[in-house]
């Protein structure tokens, strides 16, 4: 890649700074000595309205560290396992925001849900990675707004496709200061894009080429990355997230566990969470 090229394509992570962001905002559940959570919105570019949910810890004094947290491929931010990262952070003191990403959640729409690496809708997929990167930007703005929220302490974990996308919005948000990436990886002509029951096509690895976090990552540095992985991942292929490993600069560590895509073990949270109390 030239260049010119380099600098095409970091254009299309820009945004106006100066948008409003028209929040609306409700606490939800918590308080009197329980953990709060708000159902915020908030605008972002292209007249999307971003809908998140924000925690915050009840024995812990503001202003709170705070880590972004974005779901997988046909997750959102209510998600099981979403609630579960979520509350864990919360519990230890870390406040959470946690966004839908577009088309999914309260953005799914009547031609589905999720973000993949389908042929059906791939430039809409691949658009929609770049609009929820920069939607995660805009939910930083929102972060700093607040007067609970300690903006040197901003963390984001991201699982899965959320990883990727987390990839591509990290290396444009230098207010991101440690970053997890889970049960994720790059260099998407080793994942598995079909067309029918033929291999992807020059056309649609093309398609997906311009989010391919193996571009992007590089950019995170000098921050520092964790990589929290599966050595028996169904959806992620091994060389796709050690080429993702590869492509990032130091600081960076890897850690495998014995497990599936989607059974995480405990353990892992433990370890994101040492990862951010060390590195924020």
């Amino acid at each position: 890649m030239d260049l010119n090229t380099e600098a095409i394509l970091e254009e299309l992570f820009k945004y106006d700074k100066n948008l409003p962001l028209e929040v609306g905002e409700r606490q939800t559940c918590g308080g009197a000595g329980q953990p709060a959570e708000y159902h915020v919105t908030f605008a972002s570019v292209h007249d999307q309205r971003v809908p998140a949910l924000l925690a915050t810890p009840a024995h812990a004094d503001p202003p709170y560290p705070v880590v972004l947290i974005l779901h997988g491929v046909f997750g959102h931010k209510t998600s099981v396992n979403q609630i579960k990262r979520s509350a864990f952070l919360v519990n230890a003191g870390y406040a959470t925001l946690r966004i839908d990403g577009q088309y999914s959640g309260e953005r799914a729409t009547s031609s589905g849900s999720g973000i993949g690496l389908q042929a059906q809708y791939c430039y809409r997929n691949r658009d929609a990675m770049i609009q929820t990167a920069i939607d995660l930007m805009r939910a930083v703005d929102y972060l700093a707004t607040r007067n609970d929220i300690n903006m040197s302490r901003v963390g984001f974990a991201g699982f899965s496709m959320g990883g990727a996308v987390g990839a591509l919005f990290c290396a444009h948000e230098p207010r991101v200061r440690a970053v997890a990436l889970g049960v994720t990886g790059g260099d998407f002509t080793r994942l598995n894009i079909r067309v029918g029951d033929k291999g992807a096509e020059e056309w649609l690895r093309n398609a997906y080429s311009v989010v391919d976090p193996v571009r992007y990552v590089s950019g995170i540095s000098p921050r520092p990355i964790l990589m929290l992985n599966a050595s028996n991942d169904q959806v992620v292929p091994r060389a796709a997230t050690e080429a993702l490993f590869e492509a990032a600069r130091e600081p960076k560590r890897i850690v495998w566990y014995d497990c599936g895509h989607a059974d995480l073990p405990d353990e892992l949270l433990e370890e994101m969470k040492r990862f951010f109390d060390t590195e924020m």
